[in-house]
């Protein structure tokens, strides 16, 4: 009869000798751009599935209205990893941010050029408004690959600028542009209501990354083991997303995250991201971050390329040629 006693009070210390470990999951702050889509996906399969956790870290997530303001807090040392268009963190470091990318999060661009019934194709942007992310980010850069394509300068169309995903789909839908650029599912959203699918970004832009995981130098100096562990998170959670026996699961991760019930469009979401192998390779490519630059050269963004080990954390950021 004494055991029960002892064992209840052994018992007792284990839990409370457990307790500080389970409260010491390392917290950072990770800086999301508007609000939750699929480009963020592997972020919320992480969390949901317990890849974060598992790895004794936490992320507090912010989500930020335009990427000079996400790209900034970073800078500044406000938010500690972010996940922006490749651009930004380029145009960051070539002006001196302590700032760094960690990988590549979209290996192609996810976007869909998307707008109102009267523009049938690229060539009737002439004369349209079009908005975009930001007059220097990758919005922009691709822009201009669109219209190359058309045979169409700046000067042929009005640019507007709304910082995010969610805001220029509200610009187009409430008339202030005639056309946008929108990931998923906010291009299925407005495919759903009417509007004209005018072509796919991978048909212009196929050759350039869209995103990047970045860093800010200031954390990845005291917290290089919680990067390692940070990498490992997303490469798993891509590969999880990656397959197909996941599909029905990752779908309703991003519903909850996004407190969406338009199932189809996120499902359609789904299909598309792995057809154009979004979350593809992190490896950041010599090649191809040398054509962006030349992009961003060519709009006066930059005056010369950044050297690659200025952009990237050295030993850790995968690289290829």
């Amino acid at each position: 009869m004494r055991l029960l006693p002892f064992v209840g009070a052994a018992l007792c210390c284990a839990l409370l000798q457990a307790a500080p470990a389970a409260r010491a999951a390392e917290t950072f702050e990770l800086g999301l751009l508007g609000s939750p889509n699929a480009p963020g996906w592997p972020w919320y399969i992480a969390i949901d599935k317990g890849f974060v956790a598992e790895a004794g870290l936490s992320p507090d997530i912010i989500y930020a209205p335009t990427p000079s303001g996400i790209m900034q807090q970073l800078a500044a040392g406000s938010l500690d990893i972010i996940d922006i268009g490749v651009v930004e963190p380029i145009h960051a470091v070539a002006r001196g941010a302590p700032v760094a990318i960690l990988r590549i999060t979209g290996a192609v661009p996810p976007y869909e050029l998307l707008a109102n019934p009267a523009v049938k194709s690229i060539k009737d942007l002439k004369g349209k408004t079009f908005v975009i992310g930001g007059l220097i980010d990758i919005n922009r850069v691709y822009l201009e690959r669109v219209l190359k394509a058309a045979g169409l300068k700046d000067s042929d169309i009005d640019i507007t600028t709304v910082g995010n995903t969610a805001g220029r789909f509200a610009a187009l839908k409430s008339g202030a542009a005639d056309a946008t650029m929108l990931t998923p599912p906010f291009n299925f959203f407005a495919e759903a209501e009417g509007y004209n699918n005018i072509g796919l970004m991978t048909q212009f832009a196929g050759d350039l990354p869209f995103g990047s995981t970045d860093v800010s130098l200031a954390y990845a100096e005291k917290h290089r083991a919680s990067l390692g562990k940070i990498l490992a998170i997303l490469d798993k959670a891509s590969a999880w997303y990656d397959d197909p026996v996941n599909r029905d699961e990752a779908i309703a991760i991003l519903l909850k995250a996004m407190s969406s019930t338009d199932r189809d469009s996120v499902a359609k979401s789904y299909d598309y991201l792995r057809k154009i192998d979004y979350f593809g390779s992190p490896a950041v490519s010599r090649a191809r971050l040398k054509t962006v630059m030349a992009e961003m050269k060519a709009l006066g963004d930059t005056q010369e390329d950044v050297p690659l080990d200025k952009l990237v954390i050295a030993g850790m950021t995968p690289v290829t040629e």
